[in-house]
Parts: structure tokens; sequence; C-alpha cells
């Protein structure tokens, strides 16, 4: 169930005042201070504030003073609702009780490895992932090329010859010959690299040097004539670009090694042979 339902959240959205905020200091306030009570139940200020740390960042931004009210009222209604579900046996339930042992299992699993993340994921980490991953690691070779696309042999023969004369201007061929999609700009292709293209046109294009036109190329597409034009290192993008990407990266390969470190380090079996496979969707056995 979730904490903050959406329609208090866009309630919470338009009603936050426009009015700037004045600067006051905060007084001491004790943290098991009651704001309110269901049926004897308390909530206090600890609740709230614990409540707004698992927020979105997207609704961090709410005026406190807005956020404050829709806390205590949130917390006020999944009270009310779990005292109705407690008042009707639901939670003794076989099936519920392993549902709440299943979100205990899940949130101390997931409040363990952000602590390990915590620990191991800081700028100065990631600034030495970028570069080992982007700056010292190899860099693929990229090609800049144009090619002439056309569907029979003869025809990609002759445009070759046309293009390998001195003087020519493949660009304007291309235009005028081509029958790619490539043709209005001149059969440029920007820069590929290894793999993007289908295996015929990678390998002539791969052994042109720069400048030379290829002999006509069938690929399953028609015939090609292909001008390699340069190469270049792929170049390496801006730590500010991947930084979230490679905060993504080491986050699962971090998890990955924690868990195998448990693992290794505990008491892990799994029966063979998968017993109990044609049971999967038996949906009546959870509920016993």
């Amino acid at each position: 169930m979730r904490l903050f339902s959406p329609s208090l959240i866009a309630a919470l959205a338009l009603l936050a005042p426009h009015a700037p905020l004045v600067a006051q200091e905060e007084p001491k306030v004790d943290p098991s201070l009651v704001l309110a009570t269901v049926n004897g139940e308390e909530i206090t200020l600890r609740d709230i504030v614990a409540l707004r740390m698992e927020l979105p960042p997207q609704f961090q931004a709410i005026p406190d003073t807005v956020l404050f009210d829709g806390l205590i009222e949130q917390l006020t209604r999944q009270i009310l609702l779990r005292q109705a579900a407690e008042r009707t046996g639901l939670a003794e339930e076989p099936a519920v009780l392993r549902g709440l042992e299943f979100q205990r299992t899940s949130f101390l699993a997931e409040l363990y490895v952000r602590e390990r993340l915590n620990e191991r994921i800081t700028p100065e980490t990631v600034e030495a992932e970028y570069v080992a991953r982007y700056l010292n690691a190899p860099k693929p070779t990229q090609y800049k090329a144009r090619h002439i696309l056309v569907p029979d042999e003869a025809e990609a023969a002759e445009i070759a010859a046309l293009a390998k004369a001195e003087g020519a201007d493949f660009a304007e061929l291309a235009k005028t010959r081509s029958k790619g999609p490539s043709a209005p700009v001149g059969g440029d292709l920007g820069w590929f690299e290894e793999g993007q293209m289908v295996p015929e046109f990678q390998a002539a294009a791969f052994a042109l040097e720069p400048g030379q036109v290829s002999d006509p190329v069938q690929t399953q597409f028609g015939w090609h004539v292909i001008k390699l034009e340069e190469t270049r290192e792929r170049p390496a993008p801006t730590l500010d670009e991947v930084r979230e990407e490679l905060i993504g990266a080491m986050s699962g390969e971090i998890t990955d090694a924690v868990v195998e470190a448990l693992r290794e380090a505990g008491d892990v079996s799994t029966a063979e042979g998968q017993p109990g496979l044609d049971q999967l969707r038996n949906d009546e056995i959870a509920v016993e």
C-alpha cells in the first residue's frame, strides 16, 4: 500500500503557497512530540519526519507548511485503515503475515544495500570509475563514410568508376544517383563503429583508407559504392554526461558483490530439479 496517495500529493501541490518564506531560527523540539492521536495511537514528529524521508525527490519540494499537514493526514488515514483491518482479524491471516514478512525482508535488504552503496559510492570513487571506463580504457575506432545505393551491379560499377575519377564529387554523385534514404544528404552515414553496419558493408568500409572509394559491394539492401572519409577514436563523454550511468552500473556491481560475499560466508542450498514447479501458478497455496 502506498504511504502517500496520488490524490493527496496532487492536492498538496495545488495548495502550496507562493509567498516567500521568512527564515526563522528553528526551536529545539522533542522528536516524540505528539502531533495527533488516532483512537489512542499517537502520531509523533519522528513519525512524520520518517515518512517525509521516504517521499520521492519531486515531492520533497512541497512547502513544509503544506507538507506537514499532508503527512499527518496520510498517517491518520493509514492508521485508521490498519486498525480496521486488525479488528476484522485480517492481520492474523497466514497470507497477510507472509506478506508482511516479505515486506520486512525487502525493506531491510534494501536498507542494508543502501548503506553499503553509501559507503562505496562517493564523488572520488565515481570519478575513478569514470577514468577507468572512459579515459584509460581502449577506445573503439569510429568510421565516417558516405555511400551510394543502387539496385543492380552494373549501375554500381559505373558509379564506382565515376566516383574514383580525379576531381569527382562523391556527395553530389550520391544526391543524383543513389536510391537510398541518405541521398538528400550526399550519402552521408555519419559516424559508426564495429557491429553497427551489416557485415558485408562493414568489411568493405573497414578495408578502405580515408579518401578511398570501394568497388561495388552487395548487401541485402542492394549494391553500394562506399567512400571512407575519416576515422577517429570514439570521443570520451564528460563525467557529467555519464555520472548517473556510472552510479547505476556501480550500484549493480557492488550489490552483486555484497550478495555473493554473504552467500559464500553463509549456508545456502537450493533444491534440485525444481520440485513443485507444476504448482507455481496455484494461488490457493499462498492463502492456506
